[in-house]
């Protein structure tokens, strides 16, 4: 069992790293080890590749950290992030793109979705729309693609509870597309 002292270790050693990365910028972060039952994470950092610097188009990630049920049997963290959400701004045309890949396991580089239901996918999302207010993106539009009939729904369910607008292209195999227009 992991105590409340390695997660907060881990934690801290996890910011100190993104933080001197010139690299990254951290979005949003909490440093409250996780009662027990809680349903939704309170230690965690959400961080991006993405940088501002006059590009009108980008491709860039938005990542979110806990060291909660990612630590190996040497206290060290398994994962530099449990959840991903790719973006592609395009300022020319005023919209963010998302695509949304639910692969096989959360270390991939492509996953995205609630990673043990801890809201860590709400988290990504959150931090998105925030970004897209800040930049003035007045559209988001994707993609959403999942191998698994409840992990696609689980990705409607998220979408929705976000007020986008989710349109099912084949529910069989978890193909649709998503919207949101933002307030100007």
């Amino acid at each position: 069992m992991v105590s409340e002292t390695e997660y907060t270790q881990l934690y801290a050693k996890r910011m100190a790293l993104i933080e001197a990365d010139p690299q990254y910028t951290v979005l949003a972060s909490m440093n409250k080890p996780m009662a027990d039952g809680a349903t939704k994470v309170t230690q965690y950092i959400v961080y991006t590749d993405f940088k501002n610097e006059g590009q009108k188009e980008r491709t860039s990630s938005i990542f979110v950290y806990t060291p909660y049920a990612n630590v190996d049997k040497y206290g060290h963290s398994k994962a530099d992030f449990q959840a991903q959400l790719l973006f592609e701004l395009n300022q020319w045309n005023d919209v963010i793109h998302i695509t949304v890949l639910e692969t096989l396991g959360s270390e991939s580089r492509l996953a995205f979705f609630d990673y043990q239901n801890l809201g860590l996918a709400q988290l990504a999302l959150r931090s998105l729309l925030n970004l897209a207010n800040k930049l003035g993106v007045g559209t988001i539009d994707g993609n959403i693609s999942s191998f698994d009939k409840e992990k696609f729904a689980k990705i409607v369910h998220i979408f929705e509870k976000f007020t986008f607008k989710v349109t099912i292209m084949d529910a069989e195999h978890g193909i649709g597309k998503i919207s949101k227009t933002l307030q100007s």
